[in-house]
């Protein structure tokens, strides 16, 4: 519940902001191609429209304490206001880059909220320009450039790009990894436990029989099927769940299986054990990460420039305390242009000691602009010292210009273009050929502050155990240790009983139980004793029966092979498991399971935090897809293995 309140909260407050650049962006109808510029412009009180859950901008959006009063709107803001589109793009995310935004996520959905059908391709344009880390911006101008673009590859080429956007976007990474993790512990539950079950149950007839035996050898054939049922509803009795079932299933799979179909029940209980625990836990922990950390969810809302009141009061009681609340504070106040406040912040941090070269470098941009060249020219080299990044270049280079030091500009320049030069282009293209000082890029918070606290118990305990509790409510459930203790328990029992007496079977041929201790003369092999002596003694067999023997057992062997193909398609891992391949029974189980979970879940586990948009199923489909050939592709191996056998 804390985790959907917590994500709730945050879309809305997305929305909210996303309405007001949206109301920015229009005034009475949405403009298109060509519209007129004055559609384009901002309504003057924008304060009025930002509510009470916005951060406070004016002369009260400051402490007196910290130099002189912030201006009347935010930085961001005043570039949102250009009226011409193109401009207005140039414009803000210039002003984005300054003020480390890398991806402003509200203004591409402002301008996906307005866009209509004849503007949808440029306000999609616009909006990659301006979040080029927003996968949801990319899909959409996928979509546009598909159906209205008349360029195919094109659209191919941006949902590539939606996809490869999801690493540098942080809570994108955590909803798809966190989906994905989730998916990944759901196939691994489900496909060992597919495969354990289907093993133990194939092996129920026999069971029964042997058990009767072992309680009486004149017990009728449903007093051992009765006693079994019993032993097998104990787990179940004592709350354990479908993986208490599933562990005394094992047993009894690991008795009437061969050495390998023991070794590959192992690996299918250690998946489920991986799967209910570490997995599940590490996906509960990227899905809750915010949720679950007040301060960690307060400074990612001041990055992408969302933080509420209440959140700004949680950073300063956090403040001094916890690095990344001061790191968020210092980049809040340059946001609202409180140059001297940030220049305080950025030197406590520096004098703590743990910062980094983002830091290092945000720090050195208001140095800069504060018109202290020297003392950030020195930040600058202990960034680079740190991470050699073109971003810190390009800022050194623009600090040597400051300072009319041509020779160490051009070779300052000379690395940032070596180190990457396709963002150097993309930054000398907004800074132009009419700005004499140029402009500085601040580097957003690291997503390694945030995924250092996620990474960390028992963050993530909580949804792991609502997981698990669908499927083992008891301690089985809850303990790891004890799990593989009884499995390991189950497997050496198996193996001891196999060592002392000989299990019943089915013959080979004619599918009849061979059981040594109901016809202790008979043969000690695959076949019953009549097919024994019809294949490999004919001679002690009459000629016309055999001959109408053995054209029943070709009839039913058809039969037989007829319905193992219906089941190998129709129940996943079965064909393994019929073909006597069982390891091709537990991967058939996991694809199987993956296929479906990624179907089934297809716009992620939770909802989407307003991200991912068309990417979601773009991946999640793709994933399934796979999935489905690696099964196709087991059916066929196992189809083709008892082919051959028969």
């Amino acid at each position: 519940m804390r985790k959907r309140h917590g994500r709730a909260v945050r879309n809305a407050r997305l929305l909210g902001l996303v309405a007001v650049l949206w109301a920015l962006t229009a005034s009475g109808e949405t403009p298109g191609a060509g519209a007129d510029p004055d559609l384009l412009a901002a309504p003057p009180d924008i304060a009025e429209q930002l509510g009470a859950d916005a951060v406070p901008i004016g002369e009260d959006a400051q402490p007196a304490a910290f130099g002189p009063p912030a201006p009347a709107r935010s930085l961001l803001e005043e570039a949102w206001q250009t009226p011409d589109l193109a401009s207005r793009v140039e414009r803000t995310r210039r002003t984005s880059l300054e003020l480390g935004v890398w991806s402003l996520d509200a203004g591409a959905r402002a301008l996906a909220l307005g866009s209509t059908r004849s503007s949808e391709l440029e306000l999609a344009e616009a909006a990659v320009a301006l979040a080029p880390d927003l996968p949801a911006a990319h899909m959409r101008l996928a979509s546009a450039l598909w159906l209205q673009g008349g360029s195919p590859m094109a659209a191919v080429r941006s949902a590539v790009g939606a996809v490869a956007a999801i690493g540098r976007h942080l809570e994108a990474t955590l909803w798809f990894g966190g989906s994905g993790l989730y998916l990944l512990a759901s196939a691994l539950v489900a496909g060992g436990l597919l495969a354990v079950i289907l093993a133990g149950l194939v092996s129920l007839p026999h069971a029964a029989h042997d058990l009767g035996h072992a309680i009486s050898p004149s017990s009728p054939a449903f007093a051992g099927a009765a006693a079994l049922a019993a032993l097998l509803l104990v787990p179940l009795a004592l709350g354990e769940g479908l993986l208490g079932l599933a562990v005394g299933l094992l047993c009894i799979a690991g008795i009437y299986g061969t050495g390998r179909r023991r070794w590959v029940l192992a690996f299918a209980v250690a998946g489920i054990g991986i799967g209910a625990f570490p997995v599940a836990r590490y996906a509960g922990a990227a899905l809750s990460a915010m949720s679950e950390d007040p301060v960690a969810q307060a400074a990612y809302s001041v990055a992408q420039g969302l933080a509420t009141p209440v959140e700004l009061a949680r950073l300063e009681a956090a403040d001094g305390r916890d690095p990344l609340a001061s790191r968020a504070l210092a980049i809040h106040a340059r946001r609202l242009g409180n140059l001297s406040e940030a220049d305080a912040r950025y030197q406590a941090l520096l004098d703590g000691g743990r910062v980094d070269a983002a830091a290092l470098n945000n720090a050195a941009n208001v140095r800069l602009e504060l018109g202290h060249i020297e003392r950030a020219l020195e930040l600058y080299g202990d960034a680079l010292s740190q991470q050699e990044l073109p971003v810190v270049l390009f800022n050194m280079a623009q600090a040597h210009g400051r300072a009319f030091q041509v020779e160490d500009l051009n070779r300052t320049l000379e690395r940032a273009q070596q180190t990457g030069g396709q963002l150097m282009a993309q930054l000398a293209a907004l800074q132009g050929d009419d700005d004499a000082n140029g402009f500085v890029v601040a580097l957003p918070l690291p997503a390694s502050l945030f995924w250092s606290r996620v990474l960390e118990p028992p963050v993530g305990e909580d949804v792991a155990a609502d997981f698990r509790a669908g499927f083992a409510p008891g301690r089985l459930g809850r303990e790891p240790l004890l799990l593989g203790a009884f499995a390991v328990g189950m497997l050496l029992l198996a193996a001891a009983i196999c060592a002392r007496t000989v299990p019943s079977r089915w013959c080979r041929r004619c599918g009849q139980r061979v059981c040594p201790r109901c016809d202790p003369q008979g043969t000690a092999g695959e076949l019953c004793e009549g097919c024994h002596k019809l294949f490999f003694e004919p001679e002690k067999t009459d000629r016309v029966l055999r001959t109408r023997r053995v054209a029943e057992l070709r009839r039913r062997e058809q039969w037989m092979n007829r319905w193992a193909t219906v089941i190998s398609v129709l129940v996943p891992g079965a064909a393994g498991l019929l073909a006597g391949r069982p390891l091709r029974c537990w991967i058939g189980a996991l694809c199987f399971a993956l296929a479906a979970g990624a179907c089934l879940w297809r716009h992620g586990v939770v909802p989407d935090p307003l991200v991912a948009g068309a990417a979601a199923p773009l991946v999640f489909l793709g994933v399934a897809a796979l999935a489905s050939v690696g099964y196709g592709l087991v059916v066929w191996a196992s189809l083709v293995t008892r082919r051959q056998a028969s």
